[in-house]
């Protein structure tokens, strides 16, 4: 289990407090997988990171220490992931961590791992730095790959380590499952970046061309999921997307999980630990034993159903 998270995509700007809790009582105790504390205030200037500093060691930890933010010409969010970054190094341990744990535990019955897609899988720093770490859910679809109904090409590439991690895992007779806080909407385009576009059923594109780069379009080459129904969408390819509200499965609609949140007044969302806890529970409930449950975020991880937890390293939001 690694590093400090975030505060989430509204905030985004505040990158910074990801590395807050260095020197002061915000800090998070990431051994006990203790989430930050949001309610944490800052009595001084001195507790606190300059913003800018922050984006700074963070350009320095993604080994992109000349990276320019934003989107203009002089930008230069299309660079490749530096796989030689102390990010890279540090996905990489995590990665090599899992496999050892499912190596050991390669004789359990019916076996599986559960994964994360962003930033456990596939690794967002592009869109961090084409967005300077403020979200906007129209580019980041451009990046997803999926304006409107139009498939566009992804632009994700797959998390340092993780590829060689989930084909282990199914060499070792794991099944592969992926839960995302990503929409159904974009079920078919999480796939083709996964997998590949023919997988997806979607047209296989070769270079996404985007705000005047050409950039390579990403078939990360992870292994398929194992076939399973979700219980909506008519999905039942391993990959759970979130469904839209008044669209939730029965399994999450229930006091235990989403039922408070989805049949309040006004409804609302299910919260990720209640949406991918129930969700994990209800593989289990197909006769799965979750080995392992690999997220970036601490809510990737929490509400049990998995028997240990791997996360992944991600310093630049916080999704609660």
């Amino acid at each position: 289990m690694k590093r400090l998270a975030t505060p989430r995509r509204s905030l985004r700007l505040a990158i910074g407090l990801a590395i807050v809790g260095l020197a002061t009582a915000a800090a998070v105790a990431v051994a006990g997988l203790q989430p930050a504390d949001l309610t944490y205030t800052a009595k001084s200037e001195a507790q606190l990171p300059n913003v800018d500093v922050a984006r700074a060691w963070a350009k320095n930890y993604y080994g992109a220490p000349t990276a320019v933010a934003g989107s203009g010409s002089t930008a230069t969010w299309p660079t490749p992931l530096n796989l030689d970054s102390n990010y890279a190094n540090e996905a990489r341990s995590v990665a090599k961590e899992g496999d050892n744990w499912l190596s050991a535990r390669s004789k359990v019955s019916n076996r599986a791992i559960v994964l994360d897609v962003d930033d456990t899988t596939l690794t967002t720093w592009n869109y961090e730095l084409y967005s300077n770490w403020d979200f906007n859910p129209a580019s980041n679809a451009n990046f997803v790959g999926l304006t409107g109904t139009t498939f566009t090409g992804n632009m994700f590439p797959a998390t340092p380590g993780m590829i060689d991690l989930v084909s282990h895992a199914k060499a070792l007779g794991y099944a592969i499952f992926w839960i995302t806080g990503r929409g159904d909407s974009q079920h078919a385009a999480t796939i083709a970046n996964l997998v590949n576009d023919t997988a997806a059923g979607l047209q296989p594109i070769d270079t996404v061309h985007y705000n005047d780069h050409d950039v390579p379009e990403v078939d990360a080459g992870y292994v398929l999921p194992t076939p399973i129904d979700t219980g909506h969408g008519g999905f039942a390819d391993g990959l759970f997307t979130k469904p839209p509200v008044g669209q939730y499965p029965a399994y999450l609609d229930t006091p235990q999980f989403c039922g408070p949140y989805i049949h309040a007044t006004p409804a609302a969302s299910c919260p990720t630990i209640q949406y991918k806890s129930g969700t994990r529970a209800y593989i289990e409930s197909k006769g799965y034993d979750i080995v392992a449950d690999f997220g970036d975020q601490f809510s990737d991880l929490e509400g049990g159903y998995a028997d240990k937890v791997f996360k992944m390293p991600n310093p630049n939001y916080y999704l609660p």
